[in-house]
């Protein structure tokens, strides 16, 4: 084989090790919560705040001030 059909193949083997491999499917079904426990969301629950405005003052990056 020539330089160049072993390089592209080791760069493929490379690739694969380096993502895994690709999809892997494993045999047992997703552990999943039984539904008669399962708990509706409620109003108690920890809520997230919206993102607050920057109040530090604007610097321009040429000058630095």
């Amino acid at each position: 084989m020539s330089r160049t059909v072993l390089a592209a193949a080791a760069a493929v083997l490379i690739g694969l090790a380096a993502c895994g491999g690709g999809k892997q499917q494993s045999t047992k079904p997703a552990a999943t919560g039984s539904k008669a426990t399962a708990k509706p969301a409620t109003s108690e629950q920890k809520r997230k705040t919206t993102a607050k405005p920057d109040t530090a003052p604007s610097k321009n990056p040429l000058t630095n001030n």
